[in-house]
């Protein structure tokens, strides 16, 4: 009796290649392929996940590299290794999510250097407003106000006076909300931030550099964690 074969389902396209390399790397699990077995065609591949031949490319390309499977010219593409009951889709989004972190809080240390002889008393006292806020919160309940963390950080970035700086920080901001619908993030982890959003407050209105670039190291170690938390 012939095998019945799984297929795979059509991806969306957010980091596109990545989902397509880890439903790749599901099909060969779920159909328990094993070394040498052969792999259909790139064709094959991109008519069954419903996206382009090139993106089929970019994704065999990564599941190359991380030694699942071998392209052999004229011959095809075949099962290298014995898979790992785990995504490469989540591997690729801690890693994406970390690499973006660092280079996000590296643009707004920039950012709020520029900001911080600009900023006028008023805004000032909005910043503690929002900060004053968060921490009331963290003290009645153990809840993070997450839109006002946003404000916060948003008017320090505003205030830079550099609209394309402000802009890539807002994009990334975008990107880490899709981020966070496949890490959660940890309400306690945000919570031990606080104390370094009040460090950072602290250090701008004294317009202490090396305050600043403190108080953001702390906040990345914590936010860094994130990662911990969802492989515990």
């Amino acid at each position: 009796m012939k095998k019945e074969i799984a297929l795979m389902t059509p991806v969306s396209k957010d980091l596109l290649y990545v989902k397509i390399a880890d439903a790749i790397h599901g099909y060969i699990r779920e159909n328990n392929l094993k070394p040498g077995d052969r792999l259909p065609s790139e064709r094959a591949l991109s008519q069954q996940l419903g996206t382009g031949r090139h993106s089929v490319r970019e994704a065999l390309r990564v599941l190359e590299n991380q030694g699942i499977i071998e392209v052999r010219m004229g011959a095809g593409t075949f099962v290298a290794e014995e898979t790992q009951d785990n995504s490469l889709y989540m591997e690729f989004v801690k890693i994406n999510y970390m690499e973006m972190l660092n280079i996000k809080v590296e643009l707004e240390k920039y950012a709020v250097k520029l900001s911080m002889k600009k900023l006028e008393e008023k805004e000032l006292q909005e910043l503690a407003g929002y900060l004053e806020a968060i921490e009331k919160k963290a003290a009645a309940d153990g809840g993070f106000l997450y839109e006002e963390d946003k404000k916060f950080h948003g008017l320090l970035v505003d205030k830079s006076g550099n609209k394309m700086l402000s802009q890539m920080i807002e994009d990334m901001i975008e990107t880490f909300d899709t981020y966070y619908s496949v890490l959660p993030q940890n309400q306690e982890l945000c919570v031990e931030t606080i104390p370094y959003h009040r460090q950072l407050l602290t250090a701008i209105r004294n317009q202490d550099i090396k305050g600043i670039e403190d108080a953001y190291n702390n906040i990345l170690e914590l936010d860094s964690k994130i990662v911990d938390y969802y492989d515990k």
